[in-house]
């Protein structure tokens, strides 16, 4: 809490929030007085025209009470007009002839109907058209707009985040970090060096007079050190020792600089292109998709999805390498190239063919970016600094995750779905300028990440606890994850008539859960070392949560918390999942490397990704949502609670060895 970036950062989100608060309230106030005057003319239109289509009906001679169907058509029009409650004709005497609809206190509208050609006279015809307005009409909609001006707050407040890396860059940002190192080292009694940073800012110049003073000290000492050396006083050098030890004089901090913050905001862009998709791609999917012999409806809405996660899955590991050669940099700007001529293209696609070859583009674009942008975490980092690194780039995914559904929904609510995909088409464009703005144009010289061998595989699926924990827990995870959440969910919200501004809000639910609660069980998992535990218990979760859907599966309330039950499971699980590879993995040591067991790992989770959605759309067409959501949920549970057993079996087995070798 006493980070400098923290505080610059808290400063500058409530500044914002304060400003997008004071205008929301005042556009949320002043919506209500603009609505009500909207559904008025909106009323009065309607009125003219049932009013033209009677009149026209009594100048052919039709007599008013014999106008047959004028109560269905009446009943179309308050259904199809929002805002509007009841629509009557009345007659001379006032009561109604024809009438649809529910009777309200408010009226909107009242219009004549003259008797055209009849010949009668109007003073004797004197029948009029009545529309009553919704009350809760106007209500509702301020209702609706205050959350989506609360979720632009919020996501508001997650960019500007994003938008200090951007503004300040890494020079300043590194002159930030640097500083805050030195006094958190200096508040610990700890003096060494530290490297050096841009001095162009405030406080890149702080931190070279900081460094400049201790290597006075540093100096100082050394002397001292040389001088009792020479004269040969060893109880002097031993107390120089000592004070060396004791305040690290003359070491250096870290092995080099922190450049990750590099790569966080073309990262942060692109992931958000993606991330603008979630709520519609389903549903954009099935207004392209055409029958396929032999496949049902739901299994052909799933193939543009399957075919976007097979290719992520399959070619990461083959691009560490590629954009080893090619450089990071090199590599993300071809990615976010790709991505963007995929997201365009997939905006003008008029049939399912063409909309999967624009999301196969996607696909490879994106997995040049992931690979690159992860590859360039792991050269700028030494080992001392590899988990702040990671989290520089796990949290750019994670807030992309909860900013992009719901700005994606409102976009294409508003704007349409093929808008909404030109607008992600930018992003990755924009992305592309970020990477050839931020990162640098040659790369580090690394040695070159081993490949992947048949034999790792082997070895590594051969040893069962490794084998349990990826098929009964992580690939499962994937596979509820990407089914529920990103196929199931949206197709199953818009077949109840949300509009994709809704399910943008909704599938921000899971993500946000992620945010909050990922850091808190991660702390927890390192504190208790029962690490197989929350695995089986998050697995346990997350699929219990699916089973909701023997509540109501009608009820978005219900939905709701689902997603947030998911959310929970997951975020207990994963990141115990890793520390388990390296843990089972341990064994292994010398026979399959430290990167191809993680390889292998993270291949097998991104084939759940791409079994998510065929599973799920194939167990939609024979069972519908909720079936499918609880089927897909109680096979996670029992994976969770098979892994669970199997640990507990170990566990008690490694205890009676440990007492039989006692004995």
């Amino acid at each position: 809490m006493n980070s400098i970036r923290f505080h610059l950062s808290f400063a500058l989100v409530v500044v914002l929030v304060a400003v997008l608060a004071f205008v929301s309230f005042r556009t949320a106030d002043r919506a209500e007085d603009l609505i009500v005057p909207e559904i008025g003319q909106k009323a009065e239109t309607a009125a003219r025209s049932v009013a033209s289509l009677v009149e026209r009906g009594l100048a052919v001679g039709i007599p008013l009470n014999e106008l047959v169907g004028l109560d269905t058509y009446l009943s179309g029009v308050v259904e199809k007009n929002v805002g509007l409650s009841r629509i009557a004709i009345l007659g001379p005497d006032g009561e109604p002839l024809y009438a649809a609809g529910t009777g309200t206190a408010l009226e909107g509208a009242r219009v004549p109907i003259t008797p055209g050609d009849t010949g009668a006279d109007a003073a004797d015809t004197s029948v009029q058209v009545v529309i009553d307005l919704d009350p809760a009409y106007a209500s509702s909609v301020v209702y609706r707009l205050w959350i989506d001006l609360a979720i632009v707050m919020v996501v508001t407040a997650l960019v500007a985040l994003e938008l200090v890396y951007i503004s300040f860059g890494v020079g300043v940002y590194g002159a930030i970090e640097g500083m805050e190192l030195r006094l958190q080292s200096l508040r610990r009694g700890d003096l060494s060096a530290h490297q050096p940073v841009e001095a162009a800012s405030v406080f890149g110049r702080l931190a070279g007079r900081f460094d400049a003073r201790l290597n006075a000290l540093t100096e100082r000492f050394r002397s001292a050190l040389s001088a009792a050396r020479r004269r040969g006083d060893a109880v002097v050098e031993a107390a120089l020792g000592t004070l060396r030890k004791q305040y690290r004089l003359g070491e250096l901090f870290g092995a080099s600089p922190v450049t990750v913050v590099a790569v966080r905001a073309p990262l942060f862009v692109f992931m958000l292109a993606e991330e603008l998709t979630r709520p519609f791609l389903p549903i954009y999917i099935q207004r392209l998709s055409s029958p396929i012999a032999g496949l049902s409806p739901e299994v052909v809405i799933s193939l543009p999805m399957v075919v976007f996660l097979a290719i992520v899955a399959l070619a990461q590991p083959l691009l560490g390498t590629v954009t080893e050669r090619t450089g990071r940099r090199r590599a993300m700007m071809t990615g976010a190239a790709l991505g963007a001529a995929g997201y365009v293209a997939t905006a003008f696609a008029f049939d399912l063919l063409g909309l999967t070859i624009a999301r196969a583009v996607t696909a490879v674009g994106f997995a040049f970016v992931f690979v690159a942008a992860q590859g360039f975490v792991i050269d700028s980092t030494s080992s001392r600094q590899r988990t702040r690194g990671m989290a520089v780039f796990v949290g750019a995914i994670l807030v992309a995750g909860m900013c992009g559904p719901p700005i994606g929904g409102i976009l294409a609510d508003r704007l349409g779905m093929s808008a909404a995909f030109i607008a992600a088409g930018v992003l990755a464009a924009a992305s592309l300028i970020l990477t050839a703005l931020s990162l640098p144009r040659v790369d580090r010289d690394k040695t070159r990440a081993p490949m992947i061998h048949w034999r790792d595989f082997a070895l590594t699926l051969g040893t069962y606890r490794l084998a349990g924990l990826f098929f009964l827990c992580a690939l499962p995870a994937k596979v509820i994850l990407v089914a529920v959440c990103f196929f199931l969910v949206p197709l199953h919200l818009e077949a109840l008539g949300n509009d994709p501004a809704t399910i943008g809000r909704m599938l921000m639910i899971y993500p946000l859960a992620m945010v909050v609660l990922v850091p808190l069980f991660a702390s927890f998992a390192d504190r208790v070392e029962r690490r197989g535990l929350l695995v089986t218990l998050g697995g346990l979760i997350a699929g219990a949560g699916a089973l909701l859907m023997t509540i109501g599966a009608d009820n978005i309330y219900v939905i709701a918390v689902m997603l947030l039950v998911l959310g929970i499971g997951q975020a207990m699980s994963i990141t115990p999942q890793s520390a388990l590879v390296g843990e089972y993995g341990a064994p292994l040591a010398g026979k399959v490397n430290e990167s191809s067991l993680y390889g292998i790992f993270r291949l097998i989770e991104r084939i759940g990704n791409a079994l998510g959605p065929i599973i799920a759309g194939a167990l939609l067409g024979l069972y519908g949502f909720a079936t499918t959501a609880i089927l897909i949920g109680a096979i996670v549970a029992a994976g969770a609670v098979v892994f669970g057993l199997t640990v507990a079996v170990r566990r008690e087995a490694g205890g009676a060895e440990i007492e039989g070798n006692t004995a």
